[in-house]
């Protein structure tokens, strides 16, 4: 099965060089080919456009920033769409709205193709050793056509029938992933302003039933200060974002998620949009007078 891949980015790269490695023929694209050049030395094939992409591969990978890149790559000029062969697919695994997987769906049926939204939970750690979570939304057939390719890239798969379902759980996650985010960051900003040590505080999280690994994980993080991203800011507000768009669709008020995106925004005025999201203590930390120590 010959594979194409947009999007060499912090998650798409990790995964694309799984592929390579697991021996599937692989053209790649991205807007910056520097991107690819590990790739481009392991047998990868570079390609002009999305479209030569498509031209070129029975299925098509891609994983970008926002729905607005998505759209572009996908129905824009040299887009997968103008190059896709009979009866391909293009699986998507961004994090972008219901709306536009919808239409791209509706798109790629015209055409006699098949679009697929495919979103991951997990991060660089995850897509290297391929361990990711993965919800495939979309034409049931297609999507089992494309399992070896999901196999590779995570230790386990939900199929749905509905691909809207799919993006819906996706952005369901990232918003448990922001709100929990958000409860540490006060939480141990609060400790802190107190004299609570945030080694206590996590400590108590662990042994308690409030364990969670994100919590160990970022809040060690933060107690070190690192900051180094492993999913920015600016792709945090993004995704709270779509949130609150697919829940104002669906009629459902998510008040708790309005302030959270409200905090992240302060975190992008403060201009730490490429910074991992973690780094939005920052923004409480400014308020409170205080910093999270070691």
């Amino acid at each position: 099965m010959k594979i194409g891949f947009i999007g060499l980015g912090m998650m798409g790269k990790p995964m694309a060089l799984r592929l390579v490695d697991k021996g599937f023929p692989l053209h790649v694209f991205n807007r910056t080919r520097g991107k690819a050049a590990e790739l481009l030395k392991k047998g990868a094939v570079w390609c002009a456009s999305p479209a030569e992409v498509s031209e070129k591969s029975d299925v098509v990978i891609s994983m970008v920033s926002d729905p607005r890149v998505l759209e572009e790559i996908s129905t824009g000029s040299d887009g997968v769409l103008e190059g896709i062969r009979a009866n391909g697919v293009h699986i998507d695994m961004s994090t972008v709205s219901p709306a536009v997987t919808k239409k791209l769906e509706q798109a790629y049926r015209k055409k006699g193709a098949t679009f697929l939204h495919a979103l991951v939970l997990g991060s660089v750690p995850q897509a290297t050793d391929g361990s990711l979570l993965i919800f495939v939304g979309g034409d049931p057939e297609a999507a089992h056509r494309c399992e070896s390719i999901f196999n590779v890239l995570g230790r386990r798969i939900w199929y749905l029938d509905e691909i809207t379902t799919a993006t819906h759980l996706k952005l369901i996650c990232n918003l448990f992933i922001a709100s929990m985010m958000t409860a540490l960051s006060e939480g141990l900003v609060l400790g802190q302003k107190v004299g609570l040590s945030s080694r206590t505080i996590l400590e108590v999280l662990k042994e308690s039933s409030l364990a969670a690994p994100m919590y160990e994980t970022k809040g060690n993080a933060i107690r070190r200060r690192d900051f180094i991203p492993r999913f920015m800011v600016t792709h945090m507000h993004k995704d709270v974002r779509l949130v609150l768009e697919a829940a104002h669709a669906a009629g459902v008020p998510l008040p708790a998620v309005e302030a959270v995106k409200e905090l992240y925004s302060k975190a992008l005025k403060l201009g730490l949009e490429q910074e991992d999201y973690s780094a939005v203590i920052k923004v409480l930390e400014r308020s409170a007078g205080v910093e999270i120590k070691s």
